[in-house]
Protein backbone atom coordinates (compact mmCIF):
# COMPACT_ATOMS: atom_id res chain seq x y z
CA UNK A 1 0.00 0.00 0.00
CA UNK A 2 1.37 3.41 -0.97
CA UNK A 3 2.25 5.77 1.85
CA UNK A 4 0.02 8.83 2.03
CA UNK A 5 1.75 12.08 1.14
CA UNK A 6 1.88 14.64 3.96
CA UNK A 7 -0.06 17.82 3.52
CA UNK A 8 1.68 21.19 3.60
CA UNK A 9 0.05 21.79 6.99
CA UNK A 10 1.44 18.51 8.40
CA UNK A 11 4.92 19.38 7.16
CA UNK A 12 4.66 22.89 8.63
CA UNK A 13 3.30 21.59 11.95
CA UNK A 14 6.08 19.01 12.31
CA UNK A 15 8.65 21.74 11.68
CA UNK A 16 7.04 24.02 14.28
CA UNK A 17 6.91 21.23 16.88
CA UNK A 18 10.73 21.05 16.73
CA UNK A 19 10.81 24.49 18.37
CA UNK A 20 10.72 23.81 22.15
CA UNK A 21 8.80 27.01 22.96
CA UNK A 22 6.19 26.38 20.27
CA UNK A 23 5.82 22.78 21.44
CA UNK A 24 5.38 23.86 25.08
CA UNK A 25 2.74 26.44 24.18
CA UNK A 26 0.93 24.03 21.87
CA UNK A 27 0.80 21.31 24.53
CA UNK A 28 -0.45 23.83 27.11
CA UNK A 29 -3.28 24.92 24.81
CA UNK A 30 -4.08 21.33 23.93
CA UNK A 31 -4.41 20.48 27.64
CA UNK A 32 -6.77 23.41 28.29
CA UNK A 33 -8.88 22.44 25.30
CA UNK A 34 -8.98 18.79 26.37
CA UNK A 35 -10.19 19.60 29.90
CA UNK A 36 -12.91 21.96 28.69
CA UNK A 37 -14.12 19.52 26.04
CA UNK A 38 -14.20 16.56 28.43
CA UNK A 39 -16.37 18.50 30.87
CA UNK A 40 -18.72 19.68 28.13
CA UNK A 41 -19.02 16.24 26.49
CA UNK A 42 -19.75 14.45 29.76
CA UNK A 43 -22.25 17.11 30.82
CA UNK A 44 -24.06 16.83 27.48
CA UNK A 45 -23.94 13.02 27.51
CA UNK A 46 -25.65 13.08 30.90
CA UNK A 47 -28.26 15.54 29.60
CA UNK A 48 -27.29 18.21 32.11
CA UNK A 49 -27.45 21.88 31.15
CA UNK A 50 -24.81 24.42 32.13
CA UNK A 51 -27.41 25.94 34.45
CA UNK A 52 -28.02 22.59 36.18
CA UNK A 53 -24.29 21.93 36.56
CA UNK A 54 -23.86 25.42 37.95
CA UNK A 55 -26.50 24.72 40.59
CA UNK A 56 -24.85 21.40 41.50
CA UNK A 57 -21.47 23.10 41.91
CA UNK A 58 -22.75 26.26 43.62
CA UNK A 59 -21.62 28.58 40.87
CA UNK A 60 -23.16 30.47 37.95
CA UNK A 61 -24.01 29.31 34.44
CA UNK A 62 -21.56 31.94 33.16
CA UNK A 63 -18.79 30.34 35.25
CA UNK A 64 -19.56 26.91 33.76
CA UNK A 65 -19.51 28.43 30.26
CA UNK A 66 -16.06 29.92 31.02
CA UNK A 67 -14.78 26.58 32.36
CA UNK A 68 -16.00 24.86 29.18
CA UNK A 69 -14.21 27.44 27.03
CA UNK A 70 -10.92 26.33 25.46
CA UNK A 71 -9.49 29.76 26.35
CA UNK A 72 -10.14 29.40 30.09
CA UNK A 73 -6.96 29.30 32.17
CA UNK A 74 -8.35 29.34 35.71
CA UNK A 75 -9.03 25.65 36.29
CA UNK A 76 -8.56 25.04 39.98
CA UNK A 77 -8.15 21.53 41.25
CA UNK A 78 -10.91 22.05 43.80
CA UNK A 79 -13.40 23.25 41.14
CA UNK A 80 -12.50 20.39 38.80
CA UNK A 81 -13.05 17.95 41.68
CA UNK A 82 -16.40 19.58 42.45
CA UNK A 83 -17.46 19.32 38.79
CA UNK A 84 -16.37 15.69 38.59
CA UNK A 85 -18.42 14.85 41.69
CA UNK A 86 -21.46 16.64 40.27
CA UNK A 87 -21.12 14.69 37.01
CA UNK A 88 -20.61 11.38 38.82
CA UNK A 89 -17.10 11.07 37.44
CA UNK A 90 -13.68 10.39 38.88
CA UNK A 91 -11.09 13.13 38.43
CA UNK A 92 -7.75 11.68 37.37
CA UNK A 93 -4.63 13.78 37.03
CA UNK A 94 -1.50 12.14 35.74
CA UNK A 95 2.06 13.09 34.90
CA UNK A 96 3.34 11.29 31.85
CA UNK A 97 7.09 11.52 31.17
CA UNK A 98 7.82 12.93 27.73
CA UNK A 99 11.47 11.98 27.78
CA UNK A 100 13.59 9.36 29.45
CA UNK A 101 14.38 10.19 33.04
CA UNK A 102 17.79 9.04 34.22
CA UNK A 103 17.80 7.40 37.63
CA UNK A 104 20.42 8.78 39.96
CA UNK A 105 22.80 6.30 41.54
Amino acid sequence: MAKRKKTNYEIYFEKQMKDPEFKRLYQEEESKFSVSQKIRRLREKLGITQQQLAKLTHTSQAAIARIESANYEGHSLSKLYEISEALGAKLVIDFIPIRNIKKSA
